[in-house]
């Protein structure tokens, strides 16, 4: 074959295939913005998944959060319930103990005569006492007198 002819097989191949090489940069191209576009879904999808680990972490101390608040929120019920029932009880003493109040009241006067009667007492018992520890010191007197007047009749 000739120069010539390969030049113009050449050149009607060139025409012929031009449309093919410039749909194939086209498709190049968009099959770059592809490749660029998957590489930016990775990214996002990787970093999706980062953020849900994120957030199932997130929920994980949630829910450990709000167990150990139920936790305590049973813990302050039962607290509440014992000190009910201990303000129902010291109530019920305070009623007893108001009621001893009233009685005691009412028998003050009682134990106050009772007090009156035993001061009386008292004061006979100590009266009684008084004259008879005097009638004692003066007969001990008598005796050491008599003691002292038996020693001076006595000889040395």
């Amino acid at each position: 074959m000739s120069q010539e002819l390969k030049e113009l097989l050449r050149s009607v191949l060139q025409e012929e295939l031009k449309p093919v090489h410039d749909r194939l940069e086209r498709l190049e191209g968009t099959v770059g913005h592809i490749r660029q576009d998957v590489s930016q879904l990775q990214q996002d999808v990787s970093q999706l998944q980062k953020d849900v680990t994120h957030l199932q972490q997130g929920q994980q101390t949630l829910e450990t959060t709000v167990s150990q608040i139920q936790k305590d929120v049973a813990q302050l019920q039962e607290g509440q319930q014992i000190v009910e029932h201990e303000m129902a009880g010291m109530k019920q003493m305070q009623e007893r103990i108001l009621e001893e109040l009233r009685i005691s009241k009412h028998n003050q006067s009682l134990i106050l005569n009772d007090v009156t009667s035993i001061r009386k007492s008292v004061d006979v018992t100590v009266s009684y006492l008084q004259r008879r520890s005097d009638v004692m010191f003066d007969k001990l007197i008598d005796h050491e007198k008599e003691i002292l007047n038996l020693k001076s009749k006595m000889p040395n």
